[in-house]
């Protein structure tokens, strides 16, 4: 439904956000990645890696189609928090750029695990997922007297 609601937000002019919060790392699966066909659409999404794809704790990105967004929304540009005068290129001081300002940089550790399992280890994990959440369906739609609420 990515798609529709696509067209309905360009339609009237509205910003289109997609939660993926559970379900960003799906787009590393070929099998199932069509579920989320259109969220390149979106103006932003929310993308958790610390849940389905087993990220260390925490690890949440905020992942925007217009370039340097929230830079232009956030920036204080405060010289106590962020000095020039440092021994390196300052351009990549993330305090002005993140939401978060002096927390840790969340996407490291997804760098970290994506360097360690590669897109198919990722791939096979959320496969894994999928397999284990059919097999399960399965097993409560064979049960007596068990009704499934919703498919």
């Amino acid at each position: 439904p990515l798609h529709d609601l696509a067209d309905i937000c360009q339609r009237h002019k509205m910003w289109l956000h997609v939660d993926c919060a559970w379900g960003g790392g799906v787009l590393l699966s070929k099998k199932y990645r069509k579920r989320l066909d259109g969220i390149e659409r979106a103006d932003s999404v929310t993308w958790n890696p610390h849940k389905l794809m087993g990220v260390i704790l925490q690890c949440s990105c905020l992942l925007l189609k217009e370039s340097n967004l929230l830079q232009r929304c956030n920036s204080m540009c405060a010289d106590y928090l962020f000095q020039q005068d440092k021994n390196y290129d300052v351009s990549y001081d993330t305090g002005d750029k993140t939401i978060q300002c002096g927390r840790h940089v969340d996407v490291f550790k997804l760098w970290l695990m994506w360097r360690a399992k590669a897109t198919v280890g990722f791939e096979a994990q959320i496969n894994k997922c999928f397999d284990l959440a059919h097999y399960m369906t399965d097993k409560l739609k064979a049960r007596e007297g068990f009704e499934m609420v919703v498919e």
